[in-house]
């Protein structure tokens, strides 16, 4: 049984815009884009997280990536604010649409109390949607403040979701320098039990190797998308957020598990298909041999990792890696997942690009083929 785990470090590997800097970088040009109309409907200027993402990724530098971490930091913020402590806090939130200043860690200097209570009993509303100078806010209390920050999340998931489908998907070139090397990790001709996990957004396997799997293990290839699958139509089943939060230490609130990615998860439907491969690989008679690609096995998706890797103790792990340096990262963050001695029993690495072992095979540039 083979399971092949692709991060997104395999989409790049194809040459595919799909960091979230890539992602910051064109919201950072729509938002800049002076000739745009200041409208209260325009998202590149309502959307707080857009606001706060572009700042932070301006004063971090271009190497800054960690969105699901600095979700977590703006959770810990937020907890200590009055409006959340108060939790029949009513506050007034207004923002001017040419402030560019604007980031969740001073969101203080854009609350301030209302004239006048009541007009909503509970959760969040518009105020004077035809004003195009400001933007204003009105909370009723603590659960409506934590509402509108989460939907406001949502709605910058879903315009990750439409850059991935109108900037991204759209361009792929089927014609590229690396192949798919199913033999090379060891799956036979004709074999069916092969599974593909992936913790993209994009069906760009499905897309670029589809046919290979169709014609040599017999199979249409069906990936796993633990965290959803891009969708054209007006649903989003996008999982983003942050990782498991532990409320044990008070640093977070249990009003935020909403933004957790295991909660997302349940949410919105992500999680049957990988409970269902999670089955099949404890029952299978065959040793399961898992090829992770692309994914760099950081903290925020340690505990769903290590129940699929740890879901059968004969299992045998290939983890590879793309420069040395990167293989140190992974060394580490696998152990963090597996531990030490689990790793010394199953684990072992491979240069992704390697000509005989890797995963991921370089074609000579004269010989570049269409799969």
């Amino acid at each position: 049984m083979n399971i092949l785990i692709i991060g997104n470090g395999f989409d790049l590997a194809h040459g595919l815009k799909t960091k979230y800097n890539d992602f910051l970088d064109y919201c950072r040009n729509q938002y800049y884009n002076r000739c745009l109309t200041y409208m209260p409907t325009n998202v590149f200027f309502t959307n707080m997280w857009i606001r706060h993402f572009i700042n932070i990724h301006n004063c971090k530098g271009e190497n800054w990536i960690d969105l699901e971490q600095e979700i977590y930091n703006i959770l810990i913020h937020t907890t200590n604010l009055p409006i959340i402590k108060n939790k029949d806090c009513h506050q007034i939130f207004t923002i001017n649409f040419k402030d560019d200043s604007f980031n969740f860690y001073n969101i203080n200097h854009y609350l301030s109390e209302p004239f006048a209570k009541g007009f909503l009993e509970a959760g969040y509303t518009r105020c004077d949607e035809h004003n195009n100078i400001n933007y204003q806010i009105y909370f009723a209390s603590s659960r409506g403040f934590i509402d509108y920050l989460y939907e406001q999340l949502r709605e910058f998931t879903k315009i990750f979701q439409e850059y991935l489908i109108s900037e991204v998907l759209s361009k792929l070139d089927n014609v590229h320098k690396y192949q798919l090397s199913l033999k090379a990790i060891g799956v036979n001709k004709g074999d069916k039990d092969v599974h593909v996990l992936s913790f993209n957004y994009t069906d760009t396997c499905k897309r670029l190797y589809d046919q290979k799997f169709n014609t040599y293990c017999d199979m249409n290839i069906k990936p796993v998308y633990v965290h959803g699958e891009v969708s054209t139509n007006n649903e989003c089943n996008l999982v983003l957020g942050t990782r498991t939060i532990d409320h044990f230490n008070g640093l977070i609130s249990a009003d935020f598990n909403v933004f957790q990615k295991h909660n997302q998860r349940h949410k919105y439907g992500t999680i049957e298909l990988y409970q269902d491969l999670l089955r099949k690989i404890k029952k299978t008679k065959s040793t399961p041999i898992f090829h992770i690609i692309g994914h760099s096995l950081d903290s925020s998706d340690h505990n769903i990792l290590k129940h699929i890797l740890r879901a059968n103790n004969d299992s045998i792990i290939y983890i590879y890696y793309f420069d040395e340096s990167n293989q140190e990262k992974l060394m580490h963050n696998i152990n963090e997942i597996i531990g030490e001695e689990e790793v010394m029993e199953k684990v072992r690495f491979i240069y992704q690009h390697d000509e005989k072992r890797g995963i991921l095979r370089p074609q000579k540039e004269s010989n570049l083929v269409k799969t």
